[in-house]
This record gives structure tokens, sequence and C-alpha cells, in this order.
């Protein structure tokens, strides 16, 4: 493996690892319940592409134990090569600095990891090393909000194109990163996608990298795939599919 072909590796599962990260808001991430709902319903719009619904926090909303999120998560393909997603970047900014609402990163994800009960991730890029996959399964110790993924939706309107720059094992980064909402189905009680696009230079050419995620809320619970691809044209129905697995298997009665 070259230089070159390192540094994008590099820099496309840094990018992944950034977008598995949980969400970002300046309210508390978790529904405290009380007379007043700190959950609300936001429409599937252009600006806000989630969908809501209300369920109570059992089954796949139930919170998970350690074992039951890694379970849940689906085996890696045969001829698949195991990818680690592990971000070592820090000091992220976004300019404009909002858009780091749209990438889920800052203070709340302290919040949220300081009330994490369970962490699963399962990663894998195919026999083309263009196309990557990771599911995430976290649990937490108290119900989510929806706030988080609301102002991630918030957020597209003003982060169609933003830079992202920051530090990590190789030193500085500058990425450019165009962002744009995507519709999906309700899955669990709420659902979120989006694209985000960057760019790498190959052999003195420009070459888009598109990071496509959905990301599930339901109960204690948040459900995120990943898939890391160039093909511009690639729909987000095996996204969904796979989220619903996963949600299909937490569903199942665990005694």
């Amino acid at each position: 493996m070259t230089a070159r072909t390192r540094r994008t590796a590099l820099t496309t599962t840094g990018l992944a690892a950034a977008l598995a990260l949980a969400l970002t808001g300046c309210v508390t991430p978790f529904d405290l319940g009380g007379d007043e709902p700190t959950s609300t319903t936001t429409p599937a719009t252009p600006t806000s592409p989630s969908s809501t619904t209300t369920s109570p926090p059992d089954g796949a909303g139930r919170q998970l134990t350690q074992e039951e999120a890694e379970a849940a998560l689906p085996p890696r393909p045969k001829g698949s090569t195991t990818l680690t997603v592990e971000s070592t970047a820090s000091e992220r900014k976004t300019d404009p600095p909002e858009c780091l609402d749209v990438l889920r990163i800052g203070e709340e994800r302290d919040t949220l990891v300081e009330a994490r009960v369970a962490n699963a991730t399962r990663g894998w890029a195919q026999r083309d090393p263009r196309l990557q996959w990771t599911h995430t399964v976290e649990s937490y110790d108290r119900p989510a909000g929806s706030t988080l993924l609301d102002r991630a939706g918030a957020a597209m309107g003003g982060c169609s194109a933003f830079s992202l720059t920051g530090t990590d094992a190789d030193g500085f980064f500058d990425l450019r990163v165009l962002a744009e909402p995507r519709a999906v189905s309700p899955l669990g009680e709420q659902s979120y996608a989006a694209r985000l696009t960057t760019f790498r230079q190959v052999d003195g050419r420009s070459e888009r990298i598109y990071l496509d995620y959905i990301v599930v809320r339901d109960g204690h619970n948040h459900i995120e795939v990943t898939r890391s691809q160039s093909d511009e044209t690639a729909g987000f129905a095996p996204l969904e599919e796979r989220a619903e697995e996963i949600l299909r298997g937490l569903e199942e009665d665990p005694s």
C-alpha cells in the first residue's frame, strides 16, 4: 500500500468514524420525562429528513447489555475484510461552526458516552475496498430524546457545503464536505439519513467519496448503519434494510 493509498484509506475511515459518533445539541440528549415531553415529532422535510413515531422503551427500545448489542449486529460476510473504525481525530471544527450539528459531534457526545451501557460495532470492507460498511448499536441508561437528530436535520439547511478541520494520528487534516438529507422510512421512534461527500486525490485527479448513513433512535438505543462508497447513484434501501434487520433482532424476546 502506497503512502497516497494509505492516506486515502485513513481519510475515508476517519470521516466514517466521525459520522458514527453520537449526536450533538445544546440540551440534554435524553428524554427526561415530566409533564412536558422533551421529544417532538419532526416531519420529513428537505432540511430535516427524520421520521418520528412513539413507542414505549421495551422490545427493541429496552436498555441493552453489551452481549445483546453485539448479538444484534449482522455477521461479516465471507470474502470481506474486517474494518476497525476508531476515530483519533480531535480539535474538530467546521466552517460554518453550526455544521458540527450535521456531523453529530460536540459536547453532548461526552454526555452520551457517560450514560452508555453498551457499545457494539462491526464493520467490513468488500472485495472492492471502496465499499465499506459499519454497523453500530449503542444503549444508554435512560431513554434518548429526539433533539439531537432534530438538530442534525435542521442544520442541513445551512450546511450543504462546509469545511471540517482537525488533527488525527497523521496530523492536521482539512476536508471539504458536501451534505444532503435523504428521505427514510419510519423506523423505531425516529429515523434519520443523510449523505456526506468528501474528496480525495487519486493519480492527480479528484475523486468523490460518498458517506451514507441512517440513524435510528428507539427507546434507550441508537442504531446506525454507515456505508462508504464511490457510486453517486447508490440508493439508501440497503441501509434501511440493515437497520430494520438489527431492530428485528432486538425485538426478539431476550429471555
